[in-house]
């Protein structure tokens, strides 16, 4: 490929600016011209010379307000000139350029930059607000002058900076002043540093921690969005010679940056059951990513449009989805140290994460999370001294054809000497995809909790000032946190999101629960929204949110669910998740068959009876290792204080024998109310048995071999 000789640059720049004050175009030509058209074996021409500087990390020309230009991925691009080719800045400059973005950078980034040290050189560049701005050392000081106005996100703006002796910084937005300030004394440059072009030169801290911010670190990232023609000119510009360049894109075609919406697979409802799958989140992102075509999964409904996602970008966690595409996750096993929160939400690589699918039959689905929390520093929480194992968690949900899935956290507590000083394991977090905020997501009244007797109240996200509790995020008692309930000793918490479908959680009696409804910031998103969880790749356990330029989480509950223990030192706790289309209410009866189960008698049949397991939602039998079965006749017990609202029997060691089941004498035929599956083990065979049945009184149960088939045992 050839490039433009220093001729045909000079030709361009007098077709562009040609007119604008009567000076011949030599004598106008920028002292570097980046167009972007064409990039050859990771190098990117100059138009103003024979310089070809170095480009590297995910990036696409795509088409830009003339010609070509950059779309950068916002973690890896940079562009470097070395220091020997960079072009001499020594007193008055001027930059300016082109720029949409996609998202505000972390913290300040640079368009283009040579300092040094904040000692010596410039740094022009956009900051975490989408603000201009240059800083610069002039007369032995390091200054810093920023716009009043904000780059608009998605859209072409034309940016310009100009250092002037004696008339010191002006800034420009769209040919217009944005920004300046006074400066006295003389630029003290940086030949001896590279320049640099869309990237830091080193790891930069994410701006606007949560407090005390122990787990954010420095960072790469790079601006996420698109660059065109950017210019450096050794002399100040004029501003009509800037507002000319402002002109010059109209009518340019809208910025190439497609929106982002987190994946979700297929809109419900689908056929039910659990798949491996790769979602697609946008295109830099995804590149990021070394994996393989089965990474992430998703689980769907045949009778609600609801999914869930076991997702890379949220490390996991798996989220409820709602119709019309509202996400509602939860919190993982969390404590936390000297290093900051440690929790699943820091394991950005997923390196300590992973999900598999256990069963997906037409009866349930099982689906395995396991993970070990992990701080932002990347260290795990030693557990235990001599055997050398630290913190794991085994997640496990079973998810029924009824929209409803069980969840199971096990884990095995620290040995003396490393306890945890505090342990969360469930917060409601309501996810934002990028461009969303609370009022887009959220109804006001935000929050319903309902104890087993059908007692409710209703939380609402407060609007007015008084609780902007943003400074407050430490303050022991936080005063945006309601601790006295009513009712006292909720066993459902319905989300009302602006959906159809309102996720809820139900939990066992003995928890305790908290309220959020403070943290709201109006000022930025009107929500007390963090990004540094989901899908974000900085070191960061907690980051405000500046804009709702990415995708952002806040919590508005907590609860402690009730603990149970094992042998070894496991503990473990169980919730029931779904989504309701309903009035709040009718969720009572679901929540008492849950924790009060009807009993099961066996009224017939070679069964051992193992009784009901509330974290797998299902009664339990045990057929005979010397023989099957046989026919089973079964009884239900249920009444109003122990209703029965849908049932799993799991016949282990059944074998392979295809069955007949009856309720109260009649025959069931497959399909809504009837789903058999077979679960298959190094032991045997189990079958199971999904009735969609509510009742309130006794309901009897006949699992009849078909046709007199005794099956594999």
């Amino acid at each position: 490929m050839r490039f433009a000789s220093r001729g045909v640059a000079s030709a361009c720049l007098a077709a562009l600016f040609g007119g604008a004050t009567g000076l011949l175009a030599q004598e106008r030509a920028p002292a570097a011209w980046w167009r972007f058209e064409a990039v050859e074996q990771g190098k990117l021409a100059d138009a103003t010379r024979e310089a070809r500087d170095s480009l590297s990390g995910g990036y696409k020309l795509v088409e830009g307000v003339s010609g070509k230009a950059l779309r950068l991925d916002g973690f890896t691009t940079v562009i470097t000139r070395k220091a020997k080719g960079a072009p001499p800045v020594k007193g008055a400059f001027s930059v300016d350029a082109w720029v949409a973005l996609a998202a505000y950078p972390w913290n300040w980034c640079p368009i283009l930059a040579q300092e040094k040290d904040t000692q010596a050189g410039y740094f022009f560049g956009i900051g975490p607000q989408g603000q201009i701005g240059l800083q610069l050392a002039v007369g032995g000081r390091w200054l810093s002058v920023e716009s009043r106005e904000k780059l608009p996100l998605r859209r072409w703006s034309h940016v310009a900076a100009v250092y002037g002796e004696g008339s010191g910084v002006r800034l420009f937005l769209n040919g217009v002043l944005a920004g300046e300030l006074e400066v006295q004394g003389a630029l003290t440059a940086a030949p001896d540093v590279d320049l640099f072009m869309g990237a830091n030169r080193g790891k930069v801290l994410p701006s606007n921690p949560v407090p005390p911010a122990e787990g954010t670190l420095p960072s790469w990232f790079s601006l996420d969005g698109i660059l065109d023609e950017v210019r450096l000119f050794d002399r100040a510009l004029g501003a009509d010679e800037i507002a000319q360049a402002a002109r010059l894109a109209a009518p340019a075609p809208p910025p190439d940056i497609p929106p982002r919406v987190m994946p979700s697979g297929p809109a419900g409802p689908g056929r039910f059951g659990a798949y491996y799958t790769r979602l697609q989140y946008y295109e830099e992102w995804d590149a990021l990513w070394p994996v393989a075509e089965h990474p992430d999964v998703v689980v769907q409904f045949d009778g609600s449009p609801v999914r869930v996602v076991f997702w890379r970008g949220l490390r996991y966690s798996p989220a409820w989805v709602t119709e019309n595409g509202l996400w509602l996750a939860d919190q993982s096993g969390e404590s936390g140290n000297h290093e900051g929160c440690v929790e699943h939400m820091q394991d950005i690589h997923t390196k300590y994460s992973h999900v598999r699918i256990i069963e997906s039959s037409p009866a349930r689905v099982v689906v395995h999370w396991r993970y070990a929390p992990v701080s932002g520093h990347d260290h795990l929480w030693a557990a235990n001294d001599r055997s050398g194992w630290d913190w794991w968690v085994d997640e496990y949900y079973t998810f029924y054809p009824d929209g409803t899935g069980v969840r199971k956290v096990r884990w095995r507590r620290p040995e003396s000497g490393h306890e945890f000083p505090w342990l969360e394991i469930q917060e409601t977090s309501v996810l934002c995809h990028p461009g969303q905020n609370a009022k887009d997501v959220l109804r006001n009244d935000a929050l319903t909790l309902i104890d087993i007797d059908g007692q409710s109240a209703t939380y609402s996200w407060p609007d007015d000032a008084s609780v902007n509790t943003r400074g407050r995020r430490n303050m022991s008692p936080d005063p945006s946190i309601v601790r006295d309930l009513k009712p006292a000793h909720p066993v459902i918490q319905v989300v009302n999101m602006q959906s159809k479908a309102r996720p809820f959680v139900m939990f066992e009696p003995g928890n305790k629960p908290l309220v959020y409804v403070g943290r709201v910031r109006d000022e930025v998103t009107n929500f007390p929204a963090y990004n540094h969880w989901p899908v974000s790749q900085v070191y960061s356990d907690g980051r405000f949110a500046q804009a709702a330029d990415r995708a952002t989480s806040f919590s508005i509950s907590q609860i402690q669910p009730r603990r149970h223990t094992e042998d070894g030192g496991f503990e473990w706790v169980t919730m029931l998740y779904g989504a309701t289309f309903d009035e709040a209410s009718k969720l009572v009866p679901l929540a008492r068959s849950w924790t009060r189960p009807p009993e099961l008698r066996v009224l017939e049949g070679a069964a051992e009876n193992r009784g009901y397991d509330v974290s797998q939602r299902a009664y339990l039998l045990r057929c005979s290792r010397d023989a099957a079965c046989g026919d089973l006749s079964l009884e239900l017990r249920a009444s109003a204080d122990s209703p029965l609202v849908n049932a799993l029997l799991v016949l282990e060691g059944f074998g392979d024998a295809a069955v007949e089941v009856s309720i109260g004498g009649k025959r069931l035929e497959p399909g809504r109310t009837l789903r058999t599956g077979y679960r298959r083990t190094l032991e045997g065979t189990d079958l199971l048995v999904w009735l969609e049945k509510t009742s309130t009184e006794s309901v009897g149960v006949r699992v009849a071999l078909q046709g007199g088939d005794r099956g594999k045992p």
